[in-house]
């Protein structure tokens, strides 16, 4: 799928589609990581991850430029009576406040936020699911994270399956991190309190 605007579509049409979404089948439930490889074909990665996360029960936003962003974040933050939002890192909290998104702080590790924001290491298509490690920020474990959490994420991130992912990590640093993650809102998230994962996918491919 080589045209953005077709892919953009594609991207909404399937969050738009599953934003009243309150039953996940038993099929649609990721399995664990393993060596299975998906198979995409001709699809475009990213619509196959979108699938997979939105029928998962997570909710996704397809963004093009920081307008965009900023857009969707306030909008998230708006709906839970625009508390603080806790970011993992310091530098996550300056995007945000080059986006003159108001009200975020570097997360405080002794104070529970209800809404945070959080990087992530890489997508994984066949599951759906996110790959999140404690390089990126404070204290980053699956308890740590907010009920509601925003994960921001690029297009360039989205992998077939964890090998690769894990190919990726260990490419990135130089010690392997002390924790890795892999959540998705059907598992992890929902046994361990997070509630709802927010994914912010942007564009950075041609």
């Amino acid at each position: 799928m080589k045209d953005n605007r077709l892919k953009e579509q594609v991207l909404k049409d399937i969050r738009e589609a599953m934003i009243d979404k309150n039953v996940i089948a038993d099929c649609d439930v990721p399995s664990t990581p393993g060596s299975t490889f998906l198979h995409a074909g001709d699809d475009d990665l990213s619509v196959v991850f979108a699938k997979k996360f939105t029928s998962a029960g997570g909710k996704l936003h397809y963004c093009y430029n920081e307008a965009d962003i900023r857009k969707r974040i306030i909008e998230i933050q708006q709906q839970y009576n625009n508390v603080a939002i806790g970011c993992a890192s310091e530098n996550l909290t300056t995007f945000l406040g080059h986006l003159n998104v108001e009200n975020c702080c570097t997360c405080d590790l002794s104070h529970r936020y209800p809404l945070g924001a959080i990087l992530c290491e890489a997508l994984i298509a066949w599951q759906g699911s996110i790959v999140i490690s404690s390089n990126l920020g404070l204290g980053i474990t699956v308890p740590a994270l907010p009920e509601a959490t925003i994960v921001l994420a690029f297009t360039s991130q989205v992998v077939t399956d964890w090998e690769i992912a894990n190919q990726r990590i260990k490419q990135l640093y130089p010690e392997y991190p002390e924790q890795v993650i892999i959540t998705n809102p059907a598992s992890y998230a929902y046994r361990k309190g997070m509630q709802k994962i927010y994914l912010i996918l942007i564009e950075d491919e041609n």
